[in-house]
């Protein structure tokens, strides 16, 4: 069975969902890593368990923002067929 080819109208929307998921990753990464950053470097954390959120809270949106990425990536595959 062939794949109709798809219409301008479609591959615009394809672009706008993978441009709003790499937007929303990049903001992930960028809020989630500099933000604790820059409390500990200007000494607004507490120590002790702020420490450790202030170290985690970086990876996680490091891994949101890069699965966001990825997810924008296949996503415009879509554009292929």
């Amino acid at each position: 069975m062939a794949e109709e080819a798809l219409s301008d109208t479609e591959k615009e929307q394809i672009k706008l969902r993978a441009t709003f998921l790499n937007n929303i990753g990049i903001g992930a990464i960028l809020v989630g890593t500099l933000t604790p950053i820059t409390r500990l470097i200007y000494g607004e954390s507490n120590g002790g368990l702020a420490s450790a959120v202030a170290l985690g809270t970086p990876v996680a949106c490091f891994i949101i923002g890069v699965t966001l990425h990825l997810t924008a990536m296949k996503v415009l595959e879509r554009l292929n067929r």
